[in-house]
């Protein structure tokens, strides 16, 4: 790790603060059929839905044109239904990520989020309590810029009085970590709390048990 000492750690949301998996609830509705890909294609992976995170698009602008190109597809019922019940389904608060997070508080260490995120889904996990946890941080929909866009991790640092040397951050998406580490972040792929713990002590933090 060189001279590096780590004193302040950085969350990805989706994926590691909160459960992210809409490719595989929406295929427990309609198994990966027309259906399937229809809802994917026009909603969760289109170009209007990446606009949501970017803050250049609303979710009524992007509900609006993903319900008329599936109905145009024969699947408007199915894709009124997972707007209407996506969020409670996917966005899930990950408990033990959140005691992680509260044990490198108790530690005195720094916690920060970097996230790509929509604003209504942001003003949805304030109102869960969530950002509270957080000393700052970033969200992608009020820069106008989303990882791995290196000027967002140099965004964060700048606007949070924070030496890269000093952080370490987690991330689900592999992209997102390689840009971090351009950045010169330390950095790992995130799969659960109980490794991200492990490989915090491995840089010399030890932490409670204590949630």
């Amino acid at each position: 790790m060189g001279d590096r000492q780590i004193k302040n750690v950085i969350f990805d949301f989706g994926g590691v603060m909160v459960g992210y998996d809409p490719a595989g609830w929406v295929e427990s509705l309609f198994g990966r059929g027309e259906a399937y890909a229809c809802v994917m294609e026009n909603l969760f992976e289109s170009a209007l839905w990446a606009q949501l995170d970017l803050g250049n698009a609303t979710r009524e602008e992007v509900n609006a044109a993903s319900l008329e190109s599936a109905r145009r597809a024969g699947f408007g019922r199915e894709m009124a239904f997972v707007q209407e019940n996506w969020f409670e389904n996917v966005m899930t608060t990950k408990d033990d990520t959140v005691a992680l997070v509260r044990a490198l508080r108790r530690a005195g260490l720094g916690v920060y989020y970097l996230t790509n995120m929509h604003r209504d889904l942001w003003e949805s996990f304030r109102r869960r309590g969530l950002t509270d946890l957080f000393d700052g941080g970033v969200a992608s929909f009020e820069v106008h810029l989303v990882k791995p866009d290196r000027r967002i991790y140099r965004l964060l640092l700048e606007s949070c009085g924070l030496q890269a040397r000093e952080c370490v951050f987690f991330d689900d998406m592999e992209q997102n970590v390689a840009g971090a580490r351009l950045a010169g972040i330390d950095a790992s792929v995130f799969t659960d709390a109980a490794r991200a713990r492990r490989e915090l002590r491995e840089r010399g933090i030890g932490l409670d048990d204590c949630h």
